[in-house]
């Protein structure tokens, strides 16, 4: 081979190998970053039902001690599920974390529900999808929580179907902030925010025209919509009226305790909610 051949083909045989040193390099990163994506990725299998799917959600990290994750509902089209306070009709969710790990408290959080017909009344909840934001503290901060939930709950259409999801996720110290984060803080913001918050309207409550009935006045715009819960067995329904809302006492305890009874208001308003406590003097209405 002549000199300069053999130049040209060193040459060649250099740009060859770092090519191919280049693609091997490229394949790596992909590689790394698949796998750190799939890190970040916090979210356990779904679990099937019938009209719905369950999963847990983490956002990654503890923030000052504690974790934020979620309990996401995918609905099938034209099925809903209950908030809390479920209306005329229908199951609340129910939570329960028996058999997690290294878990002090575990805080189910409610985004406020909307009101939807059914069987001539009312259903307060939710369609599409919704996620109750979880707040989780760990007993010991440096090691991780296994959490372990038990979600029963319903699904309605026409027919009210009980569903149940048994799902696990692991929550550790060591973890960056999750795919899922933005998504569950979104979801955490529409919760209810307490009477204590700066932008939390003033509610003035006074007795109606009977002894069954309350108005309620607040300052500025009054809310989009009222929920009232009272204690157990005690219901109270919600109107819409000109200035505000009436607050009417559908059932109470055949033996009822003597003073007030505290009511639980959740007022929704466009891309926020508050809750606030009162007392009524309801022991002599009647409903």
């Amino acid at each position: 081979m002549a000199p300069q051949q053999a130049r040209e083909y060193k040459r060649s045989m250099s740009k060859a190998t770092a090519a191919k040193a280049f693609t091997i390099v490229g394949a790596l990163m992909i590689l790394s970053a698949a796998g750190f994506g799939r890190a970040l990725a916090q979210a356990s299998p779904w679990a099937q039902n019938e009209k719905s799917q369950t999963r847990l959600l983490g956002a990654g990290g503890p923030d000052a001690g504690r974790y934020l994750a979620g309990v996401e509902i995918s609905l099938a089209p034209k099925s809903l599920t209950y908030w809390k306070l479920p209306g005329d009709a229908g199951v609340p969710p129910v939570f329960s974390f028996e058999g997690s790990k290294n878990l002090a408290s575990a805080k189910p959080l409610y985004p406020p529900p909307r009101r939807f017909p059914e069987a001539g009344g009312e259903a307060f909840g939710y369609m599409d999808e919704v996620v109750f934001p979880l707040l989780i503290t760990p007993i010991d901060p440096a090691q991780p929580v296994a959490l372990m939930l038990k979600l029963d709950y319903a699904t309605c259409e026409q027919l009210c179907i009980p569903a149940q999801a048994n799902l696990r996720i692991d929550l550790s110290p060591g973890l960056g902030v999750s795919g899922e984060a933005s998504r569950l803080r979104a979801w955490l913001a529409r919760t209810p925010r307490g009477a204590d918050d700066p932008a939390a309207p003033q509610i003035v409550v006074t007795g109606g025209q009977s002894p069954d009935v309350w108005t309620l006045r607040f300052s500025g715009e009054p809310p989009t919509d009222v929920f009232a819960e009272g204690p157990q067995d005690w219901f109270f329904d919600t109107k819409r009226t000109g200035e505000g809302f009436d607050m009417i006492l559908a059932q109470k305890p055949i033996e009822p305790a003597q003073g007030p009874v505290e009511v639980t208001l959740t007022l929704v308003y466009p891309g926020q909610a508050f809750e606030i406590r009162t007392g009524l003097d309801a022991g002599r209405a009647k409903p």
